[in-house]
């Protein structure tokens, strides 16, 4: 058999005569015509394939036998592994594919014969953007997450169920161990989500090295590097039938070994001592920890994908700090305002469905005058907005490049060792990071309750 198939698949012609007839009928003019080359040179390509019951006379033309439509079948499944791993050979090299089992491998062809949606290097947060869109439209959603693909607090899921979509998700221990706060206080979203019939919870206790979304038209896949970091940007959305097939299955096989999660469920996961999540975790990371460890990270972005990629940018770089994400400048306003006592950092998305980042300076002229440290985001390289965010406060600004967003871990140890600066400390001195007066968050906006003055 090694010799048969070695001997077909040396012949570029027979390849080509096949793929073209995989679809409709041709005569000898029309594979001509397409292939180039002479009649002569395909006829007798056609009569050895003939002799093989790969091919037979039709009425038209030439058509494939059922021996032929199979045997094409698979050689374009192989023709598109090939071509997938001939165009990315660093990206298998370089992940993780344990997590997909060897029955899943073999199908591979299924999954790369898609339309395929890869992140460009200057756009990483493409992904997550397009998946976010295409979640807002789609009526199935079923999730395989080993990570946050979006924040805690996302209504991503919620909003779906609530709008008649069916949604499952399977979350392993790292992920289901997190669902409660430290003092064992479900998520809204969650809990508001479990009420809706439409909406499954499951957990696995298996280590998945991959995340997974299968809706009814599209797969999304993205794999962890080889030193067991999730790999941002890797994510690759495919569009089709046989994507959609491919993924369910995937989804099929760690479904059929995972449990129901209800809250109580929840609740148990999130106090066992084995856990990631649990209290003992929760209480080592505490413990040692130096003031300025303590300090909350508040990120206000309203863009899910965006807060998903900076989330899991400062989890990769070991991050201890707790990352707080709000969406609006009024959910801002109001965190800064009960929170004043105690230190935090903001990064804050320059335009926001309510207002703008800068917003929350108020008519501060200095970053003392603000109060906090404020790092402005924004999608625009203009000098004008960088200007501006300058005078008007703001410790830093950054432009939303994927250079840029990759180094926010670096940008924000540096935005601290000025603030240090500012408050005539050293850097490793820096508690009490809001003993200044806040008059860079007397701002106002308006609200379905009216105004609101902080």
């Amino acid at each position: 058999m090694v010799k048969r198939v070695r001997s077909f698949a040396s012949s570029e012609l027979k390849l080509n005569i096949l793929l073209r007839l995989k679809y409709n009928e041709q005569n000898i003019n029309d594979l001509q015509t397409a292939l180039g080359g002479r009649n002569t040179t395909i006829l007798h390509a056609i009569r050895d394939m003939s002799d093989e019951d790969l091919i037979y006379r039709g009425r038209y033309g030439y058509k494939l036998t059922n021996l032929g439509s199979i045997r094409t079948s698979v050689l374009e499944g192989v023709i598109a592994v090939l071509a997938d791993l001939e165009a990315r050979p660093d990206f298998w090299l370089n992940h993780d594919i344990s997590s997909i089992p060897p029955e899943m491998l073999d199908r591979l062809s299924m999954l790369l014969r898609s339309e395929m949606i890869s992140p460009d290097p200057t756009t990483p947060l493409e992904c997550q953007e397009r998946l976010a869109a295409l979640l807002s439209t789609s009526s199935k959603i079923i999730a395989l997450l080993p990570v946050m693909i979006f924040p805690k607090d996302s209504e991503v899921f919620l909003k779906a169920v609530r709008r008649g979509a069916s949604v499952e998700l399977l979350l392993t221990d790292n992920i289901a161990g997190t669902l409660m706060d430290d003092e064992g206080i479900l998520g809204p979203e969650v809990r508001r989500a479990l009420k809706f019939e439409n909406f499954k919870l499951r957990h696995t206790p298996e280590e998945i090295r991959l995340a997974l979304f299968v809706t009814e038209s599209f797969l999304y896949l993205g794999l962890y590097r080889l030193d067991g970091v999730y790999d941002i940007g890797s994510e690759t959305i495919y569009i089709g039938e046989g994507a959609v097939q491919w993924g369910m299955q995937l989804f099929e096989f760690y479904a059929r070994r995972a449990e129901g999660l209800d809250e109580d469920g929840i609740a148990k996961l999130s106090s066992s001592e084995d856990l990631p999540g649990g209290p003992e975790a929760l209480k080592g990371s505490a413990e040692g920890l130096t003031p300025l460890e303590e300090l909350t990270i508040v990120l206000v972005e309203d863009n899910v994908g965006h807060a998903a990629f900076i989330s899991r940018v400062f989890e990769e770089r070991g991050n201890r700090r707790r990352l707080q994400h709000l969406t609006t400048l009024r959910e801002a306003l109001a965190w800064i305002g009960e929170n004043r006592d105690d230190p935090f950092l903001v990064i804050a998305d320059y335009l926001l469905p309510d207002g703008h980042g800068l917003d929350l300076t108020g008519n501060a002229e200095s970053p003392l005058e603000v109060g906090f440290p404020l790092i402005i985001l924004t999608g625009f390289g203009s000098e004008k907005i960088a200007v501006q965010a300058l005078k008007s406060g703001a410790i830093d600004y950054v432009v939303k490049d994927a250079e840029s967003m990759h180094r926010l871990p670096e940008i924000v140890e540096e935005a601290l060792h000025k603030w240090a600066v500012y408050k005539g400390r050293e850097g490793s001195k820096a508690d009490g990071l809001n003993e200044a007066p806040l008059r860079g968050v007397e701002a106002s906006t308006t609200g379905e309750d009216g105004p609101l003055k902080i």
